[in-house]
């Protein structure tokens, strides 16, 4: 049986960061993944994710995504590939108070998002409709709407950014194993020394560790005790990509991404810039969060009448030149803690030698790279640079 330092149970954004993470400081790592990562099976595909150093979400982020930002280009040097567009960031928001409703993180997010900016020195403008006209004609902003405009923030290419990393990985000596999903995670009895070790199962498979970390996404109920899965909901997102009327005009360096916050949680809307050599079409979307699925049996077809109702919504609403014809359409999953914050603490079942990363809460993309350096960190070296007791399950049980 082949012993490891670390084996990482899923490898999307967190996992894959925290394989390269561990093999960049010599530590013998195993990466296990139930699919062949990039894949589009999971929460860390769909081409780009946003990202902005003025995180609303909260100061606890900000850390973060600053030190994320530093890797991302850590990577483009050390890959040649381009995994940071940092073509800026405009949030959209209705003047005036929004409505009070459940899971709406979004309320109140440009005077959230500046207060971090400003705590943490990033420049962030606050726009009124005619400024985000004269600048942007293809954004759509209403007189009733306001903005607020982080010329940091930008855009990940979400798949790029997972494959450099696990071939960063394997370069330096990481062992890696897809499609061979994880049945069993057991914890062995102390050894000579008094030390536990961690027998990790997949498929016909068997190997132990000294440590174990788990970034299962949505399948992270799969290692968790039963009464902890009331705190992870996961949800079925759709994203689209629609024909635009000259894509040259859709390109980062003529168009910012958009984060478009309604009154309610239904009006959201995002649109992402259309990088060279990407998919055709327009990366937009939206999100629901009152149909709950499971990762074992979602829907993962998107319907005609998901694709028009979609564009009956927001096609003529939001962006100009957006054209009827769906290009392609994808389905993406959202795993949700109660408070929308995310969990990274050892697993409640073990000794401090199996930790939990999860879930991100549909905003956890633009921290992963951060987040696996403070993770190995944590678990090889005691301590990590950042802190992550906001993340912490106590708050939840409580």
């Amino acid at each position: 049986m082949k012993k490891y330092d670390l084996i990482i149970v899923g490898c999307g954004a967190m996992g894959a960061a925290a394989v390269y993470q561990a093999a960049k400081r010599g530590v013998s790592v195993l990466g296990i993944d139930r699919f062949n990562p990039p894949h589009e099976m999971g929460s860390s595909h769909a081409e780009t994710r946003f990202t902005r150093l003025g995180v609303g979400e909260g100061p606890q982020y900000a850390p973060l995504v600053a030190r994320s930002h530093e890797i991302w280009r850590e990577l483009e040097a050390a890959s040649g590939e381009v995994v940071f567009y940092q073509e800026g960031l405009m949030i959209v928001a209705p003047k005036g108070e929004m409505l009070k409703e459940e899971h709406n993180h979004w309320e109140n997010f440009v005077e959230r998002s500046a207060e971090v900016a400003a705590e943490i020195g990033v420049d962030f403008e606050i726009l009124q409709p005619e400024e985000v006209r004269a600048r942007y004609p293809k954004i759509k902003i209403a007189d009733t709407d306001y903005a607020g405009f982080e010329p940091t923030g930008g855009h990940v290419m979400a798949e790029v950014a997972v494959d450099v990393q696990l071939k960063l990985a394997q370069q330096l000596g990481a062992d890696f194993l897809p499609n061979s999903p994880v049945t069993a995670i057991r914890q062995n009895n102390s050894d000579a020394d008094g030390r536990k070790t961690v027998t990790v199962t997949a498929g016909d498979q068997t190997f132990l560790a000294d440590q174990v970390l788990v970034s299962a996404g949505a399948w992270v109920n799969d290692f968790l005790p039963t009464q902890q899965h009331k705190n992870f909901r996961v949800t079925r997102q759709i994203v689209f990509w629609f024909e635009v009327d000259d894509p040259a005009e859709y390109h980062p360096e003529k168009l910012p991404g958009v984060l478009w916050v309604g009154q309610r949680l239904e009006d959201y809307f995002a649109a992402f810039t259309l990088p060279p050599g990407s998919k055709p079409g327009l990366k937009v979307l939206t999100e629901q969060y009152d149909v709950v699925t499971d990762a074992h049996q979602i829907e993962r077809e998107v319907s005609k009448e998901e694709i028009e109702s979609f564009y009956q919504k927001f096609g003529t609403q939001k962006i100009a030149g957006l054209t009827p014809n769906c290009l392609k359409a994808s389905v993406c999953i959202y795993t949700h803690t109660p408070d929308d914050h995310f969990i990274i603490d050892w697993h409640p079942d073990y000794d401090q030698n199996v930790m939990v990363v999860s879930a991100c809460s549909s905003h956890g993309f633009k921290h992963s790279a951060a987040i696996g350096e403070a993770v190995v960190q944590k678990m090889c070296e005691g301590k990590s640079e950042i802190p992550l007791t906001p993340f912490a399950w106590e708050r939840l049980n409580g």
